[in-house]
């Protein structure tokens, strides 16, 4: 039997957390830091359940469900053949989730972890908070979601629609999370932050997972994504190393995070030049990605190095051809999205003929328009 991923420690301090957490972060006064499982996941082919639908066919190896989960049909998103020589590249299509975004996995997991909570809430540009919302419908709860007043208004009028209340936030993402985590106080609301709560990267996770499956239980040689906040980062990662503890694969995929040339601080970072309260950004197209000081990047830095992957920032004037390529292939996505196709052409000298590469396509055009 595998480990039970429910079982938390803190990143920084290894201060013991049970399952659910009552906050996104270590409880410690003093410490505030990440939480992780207390051990590696250990993957057991054995308890995937292919009858289930989506990524709960994975849920015995996620934390603890109701009997009847709340759920919206997320996960088992396609995985398509792009280019075939001299090397293979997959599109894993992720902007074809429930919401239209990747960040529905996060949000499932969250909603069937809500406990008494009377409201959730979040902060977002966009995606995370339109997934949140559609999950707070779902479940009859209240959704509240704190926004930068020059946020999208195609992901503004999804959020309205699904009724949660829009909270809109002069200042940067960095201000925005700023005032959520001040309102999250509040005993009868639950954070649901895709930035810093562990059961967002658990079931980022499933992405990992479902890509070995797809591929024949097997793991690309590389996975090429776009990198905000880290969650998805740090979920691939977490989800092929479990798949390495349970022996089912030899070698980590290396993961390329892919940013915009105008907020790059991972690529920073990675140079040793970042400094939180220095570090300038410029707007991008790329909102997804335009977090310019974010709060897990030590972790984010840690998931790129331990496997042998790459940092690229791509030139703000190249998103938008790439997501117009991308169209002309079938796959109408976000400026965001696209950065995993604009950077391959900064790879492609370090792929090997025949090696197997994985685009993570994260959120559908239509939130751009």
């Amino acid at each position: 039997m595998p480990t039970h991923p429910f079982k938390l420690r803190c990143r920084r301090c290894n201060q013991p957390v049970r399952w659910p957490p009552p906050s996104p972060r270590c409880p410690r006064p003093t410490c505030g830091g990440p939480l992780q499982p207390i051990r590696n996941i250990v993957f057991d082919a054995t308890l995937i359940e292919p009858a289930q639908q989506g990524m709960w066919r994975y849920q015995h190896m996620l934390p603890p469900l109701p009997d009847d989960p709340i759920t919206l049909g997320e996960g088992w998103t396609p995985l398509l053949n792009h280019k075939r020589e001299p090397y293979q590249v997959f599109l894993k299509n992720d902007s074809l989730n429930p919401t239209d975004s990747y960040k529905d996995r996060g949000a499932a997991m969250l909603i069937n972890n809500l406990g008494d909570a009377e409201v959730v809430i979040d902060d977002s540009s966009g995606n995370a908070g339109a997934a949140l919302a559609a999950y707070a419908a779902r479940a009859n709860v209240q959704a509240r979601v704190y926004i930068p007043v020059d946020a999208h208004s195609s992901k503004l009028d999804q959020i309205a629609r699904y009724g949660a209340e829009i909270v809109t936030v002069e200042g940067d993402r960095d201000e925005v999370a700023r005032v959520a985590e001040a309102a999250a106080n509040d005993p009868a609301v639950f954070y649901a932050s895709h930035a810093w709560h562990p059961g967002y990267v658990l079931a980022i996770q499933t992405i990992a997972w479902e890509i070995w499956e797809q591929l024949g239980r097997k793991a690309p040689d590389w996975v090429v994504l776009p990198a905000g906040n880290g969650a998805l980062l740090r979920g691939v990662r977490w989800g092929f190393r479990s798949l390495q503890k349970g022996k089912l694969i030899k070698s980590l995929p290396r993961l390329v995070a892919v940013q915009s040339d105008h907020c790059a601080p991972l690529l920073a970072y990675r140079k040793g030049e970042y400094h939180a309260t220095h570090f300038q950004a410029e707007p991008t197209v790329a909102d997804g990605v335009a977090i310019p000081n974010p709060p897990l990047i030590e972790a984010m830095g840690a998931a790129v190095k331990k496997t042998k992957g790459r940092v690229i920032a791509v030139p703000e004037e190249e998103i938008l051809p790439a997501q117009d390529k991308l169209a002309r292939h079938g796959f109408f996505v976000e400026p965001t999205a696209a950065l995993s196709y604009a950077a391959l052409p900064y790879l492609e000298h370090k792929f090997k003929p025949g090696q197997t590469v994985v685009l993570i396509l994260t959120g559908h055009g239509l939130k751009s328009n």
